[in-house]
């Protein structure tokens, strides 16, 4: 695919940009952290805007997933705490493999914000395609789910469970006194939840396509969010070596600082352009498991890699939580490890390695 936007896509690009760099300043991110919540005020605007919108477009050049990766990488920028990611996964699945009437209704909700969906799929077994939670012929589920991101702020989750043995997705109302949540610390500090449904009522959704869907888009968004924190340590670095002396002249000038940097450009292009091929391949129905998981596979890997040597540029400086780089050390590291690390996704490419190749 070609990485260049077009003018519509750069104009959403800066407009996103222009309106989070005004409104969600670092400081309030940090006040957001310490009390453990996600920023209301700026999911509310978000649905006032539209946004959510861009990715479920009406006609076929209003958007689509390549401009849902602009909006999640624009959000990770500011390292807003809202959940754009999950919401647009669920919305998405939903639209392609939910009943159409009642898809239709329940993407309106979502866009216009009368609901919070997020998916709930991770269980003990800590794999994705294995699940064990049950819907009984009442449409009453039980079981546990794990690391539930923005399980408490979400008025409805977007469940993978099975019933009679068939796994799809049920959508379940949180706010039920049969939903128990517990608060999960994590690495980046997104608010997360293990989640545990007794007896709790769910409406079938979508059948098994629905639940690959669902983890593949979850993946590929999931690997933006970690482009993003690449992108925005290497600008924080290319900045701060210019202006930071030693021995009389800007650090930026000295050759391996320089070699640095050039090692995190080539990590972050080489990453952007796999996650958006990835995104596009899913937008036209054409992805298979492998292609995401390279993707996510080449985010989870790099992302640690150039965050880490944005931290060696800043010396000291970058250690410290005053310094805005730790939001994306931190929450780098965190999505690295979320919907797959590389090794887990590694794995999955190499059930292809085998398989014979079609060159024509």
């Amino acid at each position: 695919m070609d990485l260049e936007l077009t003018e519509t896509q750069a104009i959403f690009r800066d407009t996103l940009r222009e309106f989070l760099e005004a409104e969600v300043p670092f400081s309030r991110v940090r006040e957001l952290e310490k009390r453990q919540c996600s920023d209301e005020a700026l999911w509310a605007a978000f649905h006032e805007q539209g946004w959510l919108g861009v990715a479920l477009p009406e006609e076929e050049d209003e958007g689509g997933l390549v401009e849902a990766g602009l909006l999640v990488e624009e959000v990770q920028r500011r390292a807003a705490p809202i959940p754009v990611a999950e919401a647009i996964s669920c919305a998405v699945t939903i639209q392609r493999h939910g009943p159409k009437e009642r898809a239709l209704e329940l993407v309106r909700q979502i866009v216009g914000g009368e609901m919070t969906v997020v998916p709930a799929i991770l269980e003990s077994n800590d794999r994705f395609g294995e699940v064990t939670a049950e819907v009984g012929d009442d449409g009453r589920l039980s079981g546990e789910k794990l690391f539930v991101d923005y399980a408490t702020v979400a008025s409805h989750h977007l469940v993978a469970a099975q019933c009679r043995g068939v796994v799809g997705l049920y959508l379940v109302d949180s706010r039920q006194p049969q939903v128990e949540m517990t608060a999960t610390p994590t690495l980046g500090r997104t608010p997360a939840a293990r989640v545990c449904y007794e007896n709790a009522r769910a409406e079938a959704l979508c059948d098994a396509d629905g639940h690959v869907f669902l983890i593949q888009l979850a993946r590929a968004l999931c690997s933006v969010q970690a482009l993003s924190c690449m992108q925005v340590a290497l600008e924080m670095s290319v900045a701060y070596t210019a202006i930071r002396e030693q021995f009389g002249r800007p650090i930026g000038t000295f050759q391996a600082v320089q070699h640095h940097a050039a090692d995190m450009a080539i990590d972050t292009e080489s990453t952007r352009f796999l996650v958006y091929e990835a995104l596009d391949s899913l937008d036209r129905g054409e992805f298979s498991e492998e292609q995401v998981a390279v993707a996510k596979a080449a985010a989870s890997r790099a992302v640690p890699e150039v965050t880490m040597l944005a931290q060696q540029l800043h010396g000291g400086q970058g250690y410290i939580e005053e310094s805005d780089l730790y939001f994306f050390t931190l929450r780098g590291k965190e999505r690295s490890l979320a919907w797959g690390t590389t090794e887990e996704c590694l794995a999955l490419i190499g059930r292809s390695v085998e398989a014979p190749e079609v060159w024509l």
